[in-house]
C-alpha cells in the first residue's frame, strides 16, 4: 500500500479542500496517510489581515472556483487566529482515533460557521461535536509537551523540504506543495515542491 505522510492546518482553506480527497483515498485503501498538522503561522510570523487584500485576491481567484468545483462550502473567515492550540488538540484527537472528527468540526466551526477556532471555547465545542472530552481538549491544546510535538513535527517537515501546507510527503522524499499531490503520485506523475 502507498504511504504518504500529509501536513495540514486547520486554518488553511487549501487543507481544507485537499483533506476530502485524502479522506477519500484513505477510505477506499489506496493510501495509507500519515495526518501531520504543521502551522501556517506560528508565533512571531505575521498573521494575514482579516480583510486584507492577499485574502480577499486569493479567495476571490483561487479559493471560492476551486471549492464550488468540488462541491465544497467554504466561507473567507471572520477571523484568522494562530492555530498552535487548535493543532495541539488535534494531536490529542489523534491519540484518541478521533483525528478525522474534531478536524471536521474545526474546519466547519471555521470555514462554513465564521467562528475563531482558536478560542477555548471553540476547541471545546469541536471536541464535543467529535465525540471527545471537551475539558481534554482544552488540556491537550495548552500542553507543552504537545506544542514541543508540534515543533518536531515541523522541524522534520522542514528538514525533508516541506514549506508550507497542504503538503504530501511520499515515502521516497519526494514531496509535493498545495493541492493535487496525491492524483500525481497515484498517476506515476511528478510531484511539484515548493520552490
Amino acid at each position: 500500500m502507498t504511504r504518504v505522510r500529509f501536513y495540514y492546518d486547520v486554518v488553511c482553506p487549501y487543507s481544507y479542500m485537499e483533506s476530502h480527497v485524502m479522506e477519500a483515498a484513505e477510505d477506499t485503501g489506496a493510501v495509507e496517510i500519515e495526518w501531520l498538522p504543521f502551522e501556517l503561522r506560528p508565533a512571531s510570523r505575521p498573521l494575514l489581515e482579516v480583510r486584507g487584500d492577499h485574502l480577499r485576491v486569493d479567495w476571490t481567484v483561487n479559493v471560492y472556483r476551486r471549492a464550488l468545483e468540488r462541491g465544497i462550502e467554504i466561507h473567507l473567515p471572520r477571523y484568522q487566529p494562530r492555530s498552535t492550540l487548535t493543532l495541539c488538540a488535534c494531536l490529542w484527537a489523534g491519540e484518541q482515533g478521533r483525528l478525522r472528527e474534531l478536524k471536521h468540526a474545526l474546519y466547519e466551526a471555521f470555514f462554513c460557521e465564521g467562528e475563531d477556532i482558536a478560542t477555548d471555547r471553540e476547541i471545546a465545542r469541536a471536541a464535543d461535536r467529535a465525540g471527545l472530552d471537551p475539558d481534554g481538549a482544552i488540556e491537550a491544546a495548552y500542553s507543552p509537551e504537545r506544542g514541543a510535538q508540534l515543533k518536531a513535527i515541523r522541524a522534520e517537515a522542514e528538514a525533508a523540504g516541506v514549506r508550507g501546507v497542504p503538503s504530501l510527503l511520499a515515502e521516497d522524499g519526494e514531496h509535493h506543495w498545495g493541492m493535487g499531490g496525491l492524483e500525481l503520485m497515484l498517476a506515476g506523475e511528478p510531484l511539484i515542491p515548493r520552490s
